[in-house]
């Protein structure tokens, strides 16, 4: 898809309709803006915050994963009370 937009006053640029949908852009969603060998990339972005980033380490991203490839699977254990989970998650992590 390819589209001609013009330069409006402080320097702002609409996005045409088709672009918005394709990418599901809402108003208020952030994105990107590089200049890439005289070129300008727009890409869409989710903004993490702070509080939140623990939720993105390499090693939660990893148990996530490793999670839905059991569950894929169907190799996921039972537990009978959630003290058993909380049990077997103890253990688990002193193991590390």
């Amino acid at each position: 898809m390819q589209s001609l937009v013009k330069l409006r006053s402080r320097a702002q640029v609409t996005l045409p309709k088709e672009a918005v949908k394709k990418l599901n852009l809402k108003e208020g969603d952030n994105l990107s803006i590089e200049v890439y060998e005289g070129k300008v990339i727009i890409t869409p972005v989710a903004v993490i915050p702070k509080d939140e980033l623990w939720a993105w380490s390499p090693k939660i991203r990893g148990a996530i994963e490793e999670g839905k490839q059991e569950a894929k699977s169907g190799n996921l254990k039972e537990y009978a009370t959630v003290e058993e989970l909380w049990n077997d998650l103890n253990v688990a992590e002193t193991e590390d």
